[in-house]
């Protein structure tokens, strides 16, 4: 068989593209002054030189190795509590946990240590890699004052958001395994529920599927409160202790991603009993836990139907049940499990 001149250098050329392809490697190096670099050559001035590919290899064989066991992380904002179940590196599917407020007795780290090992057996179970951030009062103002806003809930931080702080743990999944785009289950319970929330309405795209339980507060699809109650803008200057300068503070919510939160599984888990009072805001649908969820729930839908679509946001009632981690987290572990069978 022959092939025709044009057709055997389109032929050749697209050999040699696949064979440069092949080759070529990315290597990450640092020059004197301190700045990055991602080249297709090493530096000919003998720095310190990284293969992004050995690098990437090296990641999955840390996590190979701390396989079954749970392990305290840390990346440049912060700490995070890991557990890789075994035969997770194959499926590579992550499930991020929030923990909520802890008492004078717990510290962050403990309360990310807890939060994490109720999930350990259903990471067992369906071969999950667990990620508990650590939302300390330092940075991210779980249960002190920060930046004014609920801290972390509001996905304040002192240096970066606690958004951000997310995002740098996530990438570094990203960075063990080229085939991971980067989006993970979600789920958190009581102030960990609320930058649940808050990080759906403003992240959906990182979102396979999300079940929070108990949030006292949610971010609602209406301007009628800046946020993180609501879609109106939030502009002003926090001071963070022992800052002296101010942090400047300017969020523009867009109507786009609430829209796109309700297009995506959601569950809101709260229990019956949970009828404490808490402090009154109107227009955000009452005063208790469970008014508060049935109000965000039928908003959202309402949302999204408004805009011509169906809304995939439930809200689940749990009988006989508190504000109770351990008994709803397994409500909403019930949830996953049918979302990960899909």
């Amino acid at each position: 068989m022959q092939f025709n001149k044009s057709f055997r250098i389109i032929f050749l050329a697209g050999l040699m593209f696949c064979s440069l392809s092949v080759s070529a490697e990315i290597y990450k190096w640092t020059d004197a002054q301190g700045r990055v670099h991602f080249t297709d050559k090493p530096p000919k001035n003998n720095q310190p030189v990284t293969s992004l590919a050995d690098d990437a290899s090296k990641k999955m064989q840390r996590l190979a190795g701390e396989q079954g066991g749970i392990v305290l992380k840390a990346v440049g904002y912060g700490q995070y509590h890991q557990y890789v179940a075994e035969g997770a590196l194959d499926k590579f599917t992550v499930l991020v946990v929030n923990h909520g407020m802890f008492s004078d007795k717990e510290t962050a780290v403990e309360a990310s240590y807890n939060t994490l090992k109720i999930w350990r057996k259903f990471a067992d179970e369906h071969k999950l890699i667990l990620v508990a951030p650590v939302f300390d009062n330092e940075n991210y103002a779980a249960t002190v004052n920060g930046a004014g806003n609920g801290g972390y809930r509001g996905l304040f931080g002192r240096k970066v958001g606690a958004d951000i702080f997310l995002h740098d743990i996530i990438d570094e999944y990203k960075a063990a395994k080229k085939s991971y785009d980067g989006r993970f289950y979600l789920y958190g319970h009581s102030a960990g529920a609320q930058f649940s929330n808050r990080y759906l309405v403003r992240h959906p795209h990182r979102v396979i599927a999300t079940s929070f339980s108990a949030p006292a507060w949610f971010a609602l699809p209406s301007n009628e409160h800046k946020w993180p109650l609501g879609m109106a803008k939030r502009k002003y200057t926090a001071y963070w202790p022992g800052e002296n300068a101010g942090q400047a503070i300017d969020i523009r919510p867009r109507v786009s991603t609430w829209l796109t939160a309700t297009q995506i599984p959601v569950e809101v888990v709260v229990g019956e009993l949970d009828l404490d009072k808490m402090r009154h805001v109107d227009g955000i649908g009452g005063d208790t836990h469970v008014d508060r969820a049935k109000f965000w729930v039928e908003s959202m839908n309402k949302f999204a139907q408004e805009h011509g679509r169906k809304g995939n946001v439930q809200l689940n009632i749990v009988s006989g049940v508190g504000h109770n981690y351990g008994k709803l987290a397994r409500v909403s572990q019930k949830f996953f499990a049918r979302e990960l069978s899909k």
